[in-house]
């Protein structure tokens, strides 16, 4: 007799053969209630895990064990169709439910192997599966009272841009889940798991707003502060802008900053921008804190590009200065860290690869260095150049060391 991992025997108050072919037709009948049994519930994990639109390859691995089993099945309905006549041979019949019992067992033993091989993913999806209807339950429960606290929300509170489109969006999903779990009709299918999730996620977004708003107006009133004081800070160092591009073109030559012009232009409309934007938020802030923050936080972009052409200049200025005391100090570092990669190649036995390289890296340094002459050497060019070799060997490095890791 055939038992197996679902925990079920044969079922009682069968009745007892009475000879050999009865013995060998109620045996069959057995197997066969194991089988189903056993097809029953991988099946519906398969479906579940098809129907939930996850990996198909599952249902793809399952597809020639279960035409197997249909073979069998197929075995055993013809017999069960077709009664035994007084014509029949009953050592014929007895024999055919003898092979269609081994078919059986063949088929069952196919489905064992398949259970074991997958049993976490088929259990999975029945488990996943049939908490959607729980889940979509309480997605709606949390909709609806997300609903609710926008309604006991004070007037003006009720108005703020953060609450309507959380509504608003709300709304949609909503639509969208009821349509998916009609479409279902209570048969979790991919759309309403993947409608579910949305809904919960739009009640959560809804009632995060609702729990905000009484605070926002002064959230925002204390951004708007500090992005005040921040515009005041980068226009105190833009107004030091002349006095730096004066330093910068008379200490050092023009290809050290060509690229810096028009930086204090550029700065200036940024900071401009800010102040309006600025300016905007103070305007909204009453009204609709949700759209005062929103210009806040287009005034601070507006100064992160202000920063940007601002300290991008005084920078220059003070790594130049750095430069010209100690050039050797840049060069250091990179020939430092060439020997490094070299040192590397050899350990890890990559010289053959990587050796090459390593010694046109530092070729291009020794180019950078010959070329820091004249008055006024352009020393910009020297520290970019010297910076992308210490790029390039870091990149190096990594490679050789992900090569390390495959040997």
């Amino acid at each position: 007799m055939v038992t197996g991992w679902f925990g079920r025997g044969p079922r009682s108050g069968s009745r007892t053969p009475t000879g050999p072919l009865d013995a060998a037709r109620e045996a069959m009948v057995r197997d066969f209630l194991q089988l189903d049994q056993r097809l029953s519930i991988i099946a519906d994990g398969v479906d579940a895990a098809t129907a939930l639109g996850g990996d198909r390859s599952l249902a793809q691995a399952f597809e020639p064990v279960r035409t197997r089993v249909y073979v069998s099945i197929d075995r055993y309905l013809s017999l069960s169709d077709s009664p035994d006549t007084p014509t029949a041979t009953p050592g014929n019949r007895q024999a055919e439910y003898e092979q269609c019992s081994r078919d059986i067992h063949e088929s069952i033993s196919a489905l064992d192997r398949f259970y074991s091989e997958h049993s976490t993913a088929i259990e999975g999806a029945r488990t996943m599966r049939a908490a959607v209807p729980d889940r979509a339950g309480a997605a709606m429960s949390a909709s609806d009272a997300a609903i609710t606290a926008v309604d006991a929300l004070p007037a003006e509170l009720s108005v703020y841009t953060s609450v309507r489109s959380g509504l608003d969006h709300l709304a949609r999903v909503r639509s969208d889940f009821d349509r998916a779990r009609d479409a279902a009709d209570g048969v979790a299918t991919a759309e309403l798991n993947t409608a579910t999730a949305e809904l919960t996620a739009a009640a959560e977004e809804l009632t995060a707003a609702v729990e905000a708003a009484p605070h926002r107006s002064v959230e925002v009133e204390r951004a708007l502060s500090s992005v005040r004081t921040r515009l005041s800070a980068v226009r105190t160092r833009a107004e030091r802008l002349p006095e730096t591009y004066s330093a910068l073109l008379r200490e050092f030559s023009a290809a050290c900053s060509e690229d810096l012009i028009g930086h204090d232009r550029r700065g200036d409309e940024a900071l401009r921008a800010a102040s309006g934007h600025i300016d905007s938020a103070a305007r909204l802030l009453g009204a609709d804190p949700d759209q005062a923050g929103a210009e806040v936080g287009a005034a601070r972009s507006a100064l992160a590009d202000a920063e940007h052409f601002v300290d991008g200049v005084t920078d220059r200025l003070t790594t130049l200065r750095d430069v010209r005391a100690d050039p050797q100090a840049v060069e250091g570092r990179v020939r430092f860290q060439i020997r490094d990669a070299q040192l590397l190649a050899v350990d890890r036995g990559l010289v053959p690869q990587w050796g090459t390289v390593l010694d046109a890296a530092a070729a291009r340094a020794d180019r950078a260095t010959a070329g820091l002459t004249g008055t006024h050497p352009d020393y910009w060019g020297y520290v970019t150049e010297l910076n992308d070799i210490a790029a390039f060997v870091a990149d190096v490095v990594g490679k050789m060391k992900g090569q390390g890791r495959r040997r």
